[in-house]
Order: structure tokens, then sequence, then C-alpha cells
């Protein structure tokens, strides 16, 4: 009796699997798409995009440490260090855990940067760029408002072995706006 009754609950099971359709053949998902990325950032400019490709896609979060130079500093806004004590700079490592703190924090980031009227100074070496910016990061929870950055940069990008890097990036606030810098004080 035993035996018939496993038998039974063997073929309801199979019945009841075959229903759901498991065995059947199905499409493959597509692949996610890859998260942009310059491997090789044989010009400035393909560095520049990498370091939006990190502040857009949490994927990229982890690269974010090698767009810099192991002596890279962050100088942050002369008034922010007075309004809200940030630090005065800050370094590669600084930067890698605060990116990695505001992926965390933010489901998505948008980041604008814009020419500005200043000459960017480049030779086949080292470059300055000065650009406006402005950066909306919405948050992971729903009942907090989006923030928003704005101000001005001066970022300096040296050629070594053939590959772009930022060594030098100072931050500048542009009238009362939150700037790049207390965004990244507040998630370091």
């Amino acid at each position: 009796m035993i035996h018939m009754r496993n038998i039974v609950f063997l073929l309801l099971t199979m019945l009841t699997l075959n229903a759901c359709n498991i065995f059947e053949l199905r499409d493959a998902e597509p692949p996610s798409e890859e998260a942009r990325w310059n491997d090789v950032t044989s010009s400035w400019q393909l560095l520049l995009d990498n370091l939006i490709y990190a502040y857009e896609d949490s994927r990229n979060a982890i690269n974010y440490g090698r767009i810099f130079l192991s002596e890279y500093r962050f100088y942050f806004a002369q008034q922010d260090i007075t309004d809200y004590s940030t630090d005065q700079t800050w370094t590669n490592v600084q930067e890698q855990d605060m990116l990695l703190n505001l992926h965390a924090r933010y489901r998505e980031i948008s980041l604008n940067m814009q020419d500005m009227d200043a000459q960017d100074e480049i030779s086949s070496t080292e470059v300055k760029l000065y650009r406006a910016y402005e950066i909306t990061a919405t948050p992971e929870d729903p009942d907090r408002d989006q923030v928003v950055a704005k101000g001005r940069l001066e970022l300096h990008l040296k050629r070594v072995n053939g590959y772009w890097y930022i060594y030098s990036w100072k931050d500048y606030r542009s009238s009362g706006e939150r700037t790049w810098g207390l965004l990244k004080h507040e998630n370091g």
C-alpha cells in the first residue's frame, strides 16, 4: 500500500510539473546591456566620458578609482570648507568610497558638464579643463527629495604612458548653490 502511494504521489507530481510547462524550451533572456566604459583612455575626452559614466551607472563605481593618479587631490570650494566644515582636500581612496556610498543612496544620478568662457589649456601631456556642472541625484527613498548640485570645476589631467588620468580637481561654488564637493562630503 505504501509502495502504491509513492507511485501515485510521483505521478501526480510529474503531472503537476508538466502542467507548469517547466520542461518546455524557453527563449533565452537577452543579456543586459553592458555599462559604457572606455578601458583605454588614449584621449582626455575618453577620460572625461569615464568620469560621467562612473556617476551615471553604478556598475562603473568600481572603475572610478582607475581614472585618478595616486597623488590625486580634490580641493573643496573655500565656501564649503567655511560653511560646512568639509575637509580641505581628498585623495583618490576617499573618492572611491564616496562614489560607492553615493550609488547606494541614490537610484539615479545624472551629470551634465558645459564648457565655460574660460579657455581650456591643452597640451600633448597635460590638460586644464574648466566646466560648469549640474548633478541631479534621485534618492532610493521615494519620500526624499532629489538633490541638485551646481557649480564650476577645474580639472587637471595628465598623460602617463599613453593614458590620461585626473591628478587635481578644484571645486568652486556658483552663487549659493550646493556644490559637487558638498555632495561628496555628505556621502563620504
